[in-house]
């Protein structure tokens, strides 16, 4: 059954979904901090002063870590209700890949999606005022050529966070971040989901 908003009809389930969760950065920085001491190989996608662990050993990845173990669970009790609103019919999920991204001063992360991931988690350890949001592309934008619309300034949508809001989204979403625009570290942890 359709539910409204206002004069329209939400007929399908939401593209993002955002919830909240107390991250215990004190608890989790000096494991933050040893996994970015690895980096040697930065992701193409980080622009600026920018800097990603998702090329870091698998078997250090946060999703491996006893810390964010209570999170994970949470996690699961989180996903029941999308999986239901997507009429899922396999239940079972796990993380396939997770790492942290940091942007300093003017660090960005551009365009890209998440090939053969059903889901990503994307959790604001660190997100200080006027650091940036994560901006999604309507991914309807091909659909709305005759439309007369701007699709440069229509096409995407700017999501505001503040630390500890977690975000869920399919993988084949494109999505950005916007620069950090201060001089505090932006510092968020993504989960692939399968």
């Amino acid at each position: 059954m359709p539910q409204t908003n206002d004069a329209g009809l939400i007929v399908f389930p939401p593209t993002v979904w955002k919830f909240n969760y107390k991250f215990n950065l004190v608890e989790l920085q000096p494991k933050i901090d040893y996994l970015f001491s690895l980096v040697t190989n930065n992701s193409k996608l980080e622009n600026g002063e920018a800097l990603s662990t998702v090329a870091v050993d698998s078997s250090l990845q946060p999703h491996a870590w006893e810390e964010l173990s209570h999170f994970q669970n949470w996690l699961g009790g989180v996903f029941e209700p999308i999986k239901d609103a997507y009429q899922f019919t396999d239940r079972q999920s796990n993380v396939t890949n997770s790492w942290f991204n940091k942007h300093q001063r003017g660090g960005y992360t551009s365009e890209h999606l998440h090939s053969n991931t059903t889901f990503v988690v994307t959790s604001y350890i660190s997100l200080p005022q006027n650091s940036g949001y994560i901006e999604f592309k309507d991914p309807l934008e091909y659909h709305k050529t005759a439309w007369p619309i701007y699709p440069e300034e229509s096409s995407y949508i700017v999501v505001p966070c503040e630390t500890n809001d977690v975000l869920i989204f399919p993988g084949w979403l494109k999505h950005r971040v916007q620069p950090n625009n201060t001089d505090t570290d932006r510092i968020v942890m993504t989960f692939n989901i399968k």
